[in-house]
């Protein structure tokens, strides 16, 4: 509860209290939850990193997210420019953050991805963060049908966000013989196994990719 109280203070402005006097939506919260302002926005910053992110996306998917756009900019895990999303046929979702400039995924290339992997509802599953990225040959099974045909055409060096329906995920499961990246974690391997037992045909999960190397046969 504070910590979305603590979202709100971030999100509203400065109001009038009932003695005329103004005070900022921050300290007001403080005074509310007993703590100090300076707190209150550590706090929401520390909730929306990890849930407010797929907030914006659920809403925009409602509503037909190819016709839609995100504002902002930043790098991989925040929230970056993008005009518009393209659904291909499977029904994955793509679009572009950044464009590389280095050579272009294709069938039969072998690519490094750093990657930011979350719930439909935007909540964090994991990430290569510390780890070494990802790594498999496009066409070869070596990753999720979504993310397999999601990176296409990116280039090296570039970001994209990557909106996976559930049927192009883990389908085949989560051994260590199955189309990637399959979480290590007992609990992060819980998490994706009770979203695949929703059997919610528009659930899906969210990809924030970077392509880091590309070579083509």
């Amino acid at each position: 509860m504070v910590a979305w109280m603590a979202v709100w203070a971030l999100l509203v402005g400065p109001v009038t209290l009932v003695s005329g006097s103004k005070v900022s939506t921050r300290n007001l919260v403080a005074r509310a939850v007993g703590v100090s302002g300076n707190n209150v926005k550590a706090c929401a910053e520390r909730h929306s990193r990890r849930r407010m992110i797929g907030a914006p996306l659920i809403s925009l998917l409602s509503l037909g997210v190819n016709k839609m756009a995100f504002s902002g900019e930043g790098p991989l895990d925040q929230a970056p420019v993008v005009k518009k999303f393209q659904k291909l046929d499977s029904g994955t979702q793509i679009a572009d953050l950044t464009i590389g400039k280095g050579e272009e995924i294709r069938e039969g290339s072998r690519v490094l991805i750093d990657y930011v992997f979350r719930r439909a509802d935007g909540y964090f599953v994991e990430s290569t963060e510390n780890k070494e990225p990802f790594g498999f040959v496009v066409g070869n099974r070596g990753a999720i049908s979504g993310l397999d045909e999601g990176v296409r055409g990116m280039r090296q060096g570039g970001t994209r966000r990557i909106v996976v329906p559930i049927q192009n995920s883990f389908t085949c499961g989560l051994d260590a013989d199955c189309p990637g990246p399959i979480p290590k974690e007992f609990g992060t391997k819980r998490q994706v196994e009770r979203q695949m037992r929703r059997n919610d045909p528009y659930n899906y999960f969210f990809f924030e990719v970077s392509a880091v190397s590309v070579k083509n046969p």
